[in-house]
Order: structure tokens, then sequence, then C-alpha cells
């Protein structure tokens, strides 16, 4: 009888660990959806968070542009965007590419600049310009490790620089390229330092 009451008692102490494990992951998973809500879209800390992750692949381009547009427009369900007036494109890189690795080096250390940049204006557009803007078009894929699981998210930022001024803007928030909340964005204006100046001089002018 006592060994009969001891098996029914050890049966009744068995633990589900799947079903804490399972509850645990949702538990994971909630909190994690709930900090990217309230996590901060500030364009500049989202592009320094990019920035400091593993980066897998890195390619761009730098063109002149005489007006900049960053709104996003749709036509038969197909969203496109910067629609800017008179691109010329100056230089462009793959960092995939070995003999492109010196540019993409060189195109990271711009952004990084912003990092450390002095804030100017905040402005709603920028206007049509005889000189015009040197605009550079980066896209960075990066790895980023959900729970367990490695993953490779992409992104995109843009960076002008208005030539006559040798002033800097970006969107003051991160928004996906296509996202039409870019609508409601405005362009932070920043200070250029010496090192940005001589930086994009020569990505303008490879030929020199």
């Amino acid at each position: 009888m006592a060994r009969r009451r001891s098996n029914i008692y050890r049966k009744r102490r068995k633990i589900n660990y799947g079903r804490i494990i399972g509850l645990v992951a949702v538990l994971i998973l909630l909190l994690l959806f709930i900090f990217s809500i309230f996590r901060k879209n500030d364009y500049v800390t989202k592009l320094d968070e990019v920035i400091n992750s593993e980066i897998v692949e890195m390619s761009g381009s730098l063109s002149s542009v005489s007006a900049v547009d960053i709104n996003v427009y749709s036509n038969d369900g197909i969203r496109y965007t910067n629609q800017h007036e008179n691109i010329k494109e100056l230089n462009s890189f793959d960092g995939t590419v070995s003999s492109d690795l010196d540019k993409a080096g060189t195109a990271k250390i711009l952004f990084e600049n912003l990092s450390k940049a002095k804030e100017t204006v905040t402005v709603s557009d920028l206007p049509e310009k005889d000189n015009g803007y040197y605009w550079m078009d980066v896209n960075f894929v990066v790895k980023d490790k959900i729970l367990i699981f490695d993953n490779e998210d992409e992104y995109n930022f843009d960076l002008y620089y208005d030539i006559e001024d040798e002033k800097i803007y970006v969107k003051d928030k991160y928004f996906n390229e296509f996202s039409t909340k870019n609508n409601k964005l405005k362009l932070q204006g920043y200070e250029a330092d010496g090192e940005f100046k001589k930086i994009i001089s020569e990505l303008a002018n490879p030929e020199k």
C-alpha cells in the first residue's frame, strides 16, 4: 500500500517542460514585439545601430541632383521614390566586389561621421539649386539574431550634401524606403567637417 501511494505521489510531481519552454518563448516574443513598438526610429540612431552590426553586404551610389524629393509615390499599386531632378551618377560601389572595397569603406565613413556632426536646422524640403546637391544612396544588409536564429535585414539610407552651403541633410526619422510615412518626414541638417568635405569630394571626382 505504501508503495502504491509513493508511485501516485511521484506521478503527480512530473513537470511538463515542453509547455514551460513554449510559454517562455511566447513571453520573449511578446517582449520583443512591445520593444519594437516603442523603439526609437530616429534616423541617426538607426544608422548607428546598423553600422555597428555585422554588415554582410554594402552597396550604393553617389549622384549629383539639382533638387530633392523624398516623397513616396504610387502608380498602379507599385510604389517608387527618389524622384530627384537631373540625376547624374558620379560613382558607385558594390562591397561584394574586391575592387570596390575601398570605396565601400569610404562611403561608410561618411555615414559614421554623422554621429559626431553638429545639428543645424530642420527643413521640410531641399529646393532646386544651381550648384545642386550630392546624393549618397546606400544599402546595408546586416546579420540580425532573433532568439537562436540568424536573420538578414536590409536597410536603405539616403544622405544629401548641399554643395554650395556645405551642409549635410538626412531624414529626421527612419522608415522603410517605400513606406508612405516618409511623406511626413523632415530633413535634419548637420555641419560638414573638413574630413567629410574631403571624402565626398574624392568620391564625387574619382578621376582626380
